[in-house]
């Protein structure tokens, strides 16, 4: 499959958006484990690190990590475990531009720990996921271009580092394109296909890596779809903790919800959308309140913790849970009564049982 050389010219609309993404997420993931006295060290990986700039002298990818390192280095002072760094990028022209970019941000991050390499994807792999071991919390970047270095050995070996966090570009567009070759690499099926339209493509492809998850692991995948001209593309993200994808949500629901376009053909400008009012509510806000409505009238759903969980697992918000709750009391469906699902409810050695009006308890 052909490689285009994305940074020829400036950041296009999409590539802002996916890398707008990446440092929203990095600066919610990075206070986490400032003053986590359980952590040895904080590691940042980016496998596809390009230049570090476009010609503009925009930020790519490297140069957001730093800038991002730095001000949460200026808001905490110097306590905070070691902080590695590592990017690797291929292209020998790429590569040297790349250098000279992170030798300029060293004077100013005197603490932490810059290494690049010029290699292929599977090559740093192997050579860096040794590090990925031990009482680190990793923060993956994967910008491949196109869609088959994200494999399935590469998948399952990630998931199974609990304190491993990614986030993976993947040009849905051309899952779509290609079909039958793609699936040698991409876990879709040909229902997938068949379910396949102009918009939700990546939403589909994101979903489908569920079934790389090793059976019994628990674990969360979240997603962003992002326009580009008449194609689609994304992130998928992965973590194996709660607090991990809570966070990679919210940053997605302030851009949006699960894309930076109207996915489901609302209607609905999703960047002004007022996310709880009754009228103009998203697809994917209503079809998740009947879903839990349901669930819970069934007693699938038992207690606020195993709601905090539903949420995540939908892509949906702890607050747009509470939001569902409310509604089923205010219609007179269930008792009156405090929900309270949040991360922090969800930490709480005790759950809160959800009452019915037969029985009292469920």
């Amino acid at each position: 499959m052909p490689k285009r050389n994305l940074h020829l010219k400036p950041f296009d609309e999409s590539t802002c958006e996916k890398l707008g993404l990446y440092r929203d997420y990095l600066r919610e993931w990075l206070p986490v484990f400032i003053h986590n006295q359980y952590i040895d060290s904080i590691q940042v990986f980016d496998f596809f690190a390009g230049p570090g700039k476009d010609v503009d002298g925009s930020s790519g990818s490297p140069l957001i990590t730093c800038e991002e390192i730095r001000q949460v280095q200026n808001l905490n002072g110097k306590q905070y475990p070691k902080i590695r760094t590592f990017f690797n990028e291929y292209n020998s022209t790429k590569f040297k531009d790349l250098s000279s970019c992170i030798n300029e941000q060293k004077s100013s991050l005197p603490e932490v720990s810059f290494t690049t390499m010029q290699n292929d994807f599977h090559s740093a792999f192997e050579q860096w996921k040794p590090l990925m071991n031990g009482n680190a919390a990793n923060l993956l970047f994967l910008d491949q271009n196109g869609v088959n270095q994200i494999t399935k050995s590469v998948f399952q070996y990630i998931v199974q580092h609990p304190k491993t966090d990614f986030l993976f570009f993947i040009s849905s567009a051309m899952v779509n394109r290609f079909k039958k070759k793609i699936q040698d690499y991409v876990p879709v099926t040909d229902e997938d296909f068949s379910r396949m339209n102009g918009t939700n493509v990546h939403r589909i492809v994101a979903d489908a890596y569920r079934r790389w998850i090793p059976l019994g692991l628990e674990y969360y995948l979240g997603s962003f779809s992002i326009r580009k001209g008449p194609n689609v593309y994304g992130l998928v993200f992965g973590s194996g903790h709660p607090l991990g994808i809570d966070k990679f949500l919210k940053v997605a629901w302030k851009r949006g919800g699960d894309a930076n376009f109207d996915i489901d053909r609302d209607g609905i400008d999703r960047k002004q959308l007022p996310l709880f009012q009754e009228y103009g509510k998203p697809t994917k806000i209503k079809v998740f309140e009947k879903e839990l409505r349901s669930a819970v009238l069934e007693r699938r759903l038992m207690t606020n913790k195993d709601v905090y969980i539903f949420s995540l697992q939908n892509g949906m918000l702890a607050a747009h849970a509470r939001d569902a709750l409310k509604m089923l009391v205010e219609d007179k469906t269930l008792p009156k009564q405090t929900f309270h699902v949040s991360y922090d409810a969800w930490k709480k050695p005790n759950a809160e049982i959800i009452r019915h009006f037969n029985g009292g308890h469920s």
